[in-house]
């Protein structure tokens, strides 16, 4: 019995260590808003979640292998706050890879550049930003919605004295069923570069989505300073053959500045355009918008949003009636966002 005893503190002792060097994190964002607005004849009157940021929860861990190189992953699934469904199809995140002086190299579902390597005075706000609306409505690949995470991937992520880089191949629905074709046709490649020095950062992103009849290509770029007064930023971006379609082209530019009224809180103004070649139409949007922080987790906001459509055209927050283009939409939130 004595020995018994002491052969299990031994490896316990062993053990200890190597368990010492591994740790998993559980992080999240919940964030809700009630949301009132209008698009023709269709009103919208809801709460609705992920206002500022998608609400998700999440599990990311490293293992540290010794010689400056970690083992990492990161499951992440997206949630409805409203409902308290979770987001169905796929994850938001699930990958698994290593970290070391070189960068981190991770295979999975992630994040291409273009989800957050855009200069945007709204942070990409699905329902405040002028840019992040403009993107979806034009059904551009840069942008923070769902069509930012690309499956069946191998990232590369480096940062080297204020640079960012992230560069991503995506084998797409690479499956069984497609032996004997050229599985290359939905190949997508993504690169993006970011780099911060003081006030100043300045952003690009290229990214290409293939397919057997048209590719469509897509880059952007963009920069924002702190005068200290205020902060202006501006982006532009431009996509090529659009869904895949010959022709279906856009151009997409926003400005804003973000003014710190208080310590804790912020004025953001912004005014976006697309231009649509196959429509010859064109997209304004105007947003004005005021976050909070409450904490370092906790953050209120409230703001304004309208898009102003021409004919052939029906972007904006709240979905236009079936077959309506031509019409503004417009749309108020008041919301909260905690961290965790």
């Amino acid at each position: 019995m004595q020995k018994k005893l002491i052969a299990l503190a031994v490896a316990g002792l062993v053990s200890a260590p190597a368990f010492a060097q591994s740790n998993v994190t559980i992080y999240g964002v919940a964030d809700a808003y009630m949301a009132f607005g209008s698009h023709g004849a269709n009103d919208l009157s809801a709460v609705n979640s992920g206002g500022l940021s998608g609400s998700r929860l999440g599990f990311r861990g490293a293992e540290d292998l010794g010689n400056g190189l970690k083992a990492v992953f990161t499951f992440e699934q997206g949630y409805n706050v409203d409902d308290g469904t979770g987001l169905g199809g796929n994850s938001r995140q699930s990958f698994v890879g290593l970290s070391g002086g070189f960068g981190t190299v991770t295979f999975g579902r992630q994040y291409a550049p273009g989800f957050d390597h855009i200069v945007d005075a709204f942070g990409n706000s699905g329902i405040l930003s002028p840019q992040a609306i403009l993107s979806a409505g034009t059904g551009s690949s840069i942008d923070a919605s769902s069509d930012a995470r690309w499956s069946n991937s191998i990232a590369y992520n480096g940062s080297f004295s204020g640079l960012k880089v992230r560069a991503i191949y995506s084998m797409d629905d690479a499956t069984t069923s497609e032996l004997g074709t050229d599985v290359n046709d939905d190949d997508k490649i993504g690169l993006g570069l970011d780099y911060s020095n003081g006030p100043l950062r300045v952003a690009a992103v290229y990214q290409l989505l293939q397919d057997s009849t048209e590719d469509q290509k897509e880059w952007s770029i963009g920069a924002s300073y702190n005068f200290g007064v205020l902060t202006l930023a501006a982006n532009y971006q431009d996509a090529k053959s659009i869904g895949n379609n010959k022709g279906r082209d856009s151009d997409i530019w926003q400005i804003g500045v973000v003014v710190p009224v208080s310590a804790a809180g912020n004025v953001h103004v912004g005014y976006g355009q697309a231009d649509v070649d196959q429509a010859d139409a064109k997209a304004k949007s105007y947003s004005i918008a005021y976050t909070h922080a409450l904490s370092k987790r906790t953050t209120v906001y409230t703001g304004f949003n309208r898009t102003d459509n021409d004919n052939g055209l029906a972007y904006g927050v709240v979905g236009a009636p079936t077959g309506v283009t031509g019409k503004d939409s417009d749309v108020f939130a008041v919301g909260m966002r905690h961290t965790f």
